[in-house]
């Protein structure tokens, strides 16, 4: 019969400790999700405005066009974040 200790190493991540390549993989995980929720959510407000503004709603184009910048600035972020996490091994 196996002890609880031996079947949980066969399964799951694996450690988690500091310095360890299962740690090291889901901090780059999350910081791929972070900027890619925040490209989610100034492209939501960026097309917001932008209808605003084609509606001719007051000062919509002061918020498109800032939104505009700051997507395209996340957007560049996430790119070279990606770009730059190391290779993924299947």
């Amino acid at each position: 019969m196996t002890t609880r200790d031996e079947r949980s190493g066969a399964y799951g991540m694996g450690e988690m400790e500091r310095g360890t390549q299962q740690r090291l993989e889901a901090r780059q995980r999350m910081r791929t999700l972070a900027w890619g929720a925040l490209c989610v959510l100034l492209a939501v407000w960026s097309v917001a405005w932008g209808v605003g503004a084609a509606r001719g709603t007051a000062n919509a184009w002061a918020y498109f066009l800032p939104g505009v910048a700051l997507l395209a600035l996340a957007l560049w972020a996430r790119r070279s974040a990606v770009r730059n996490s190391p290779p993924r091994h299947l």
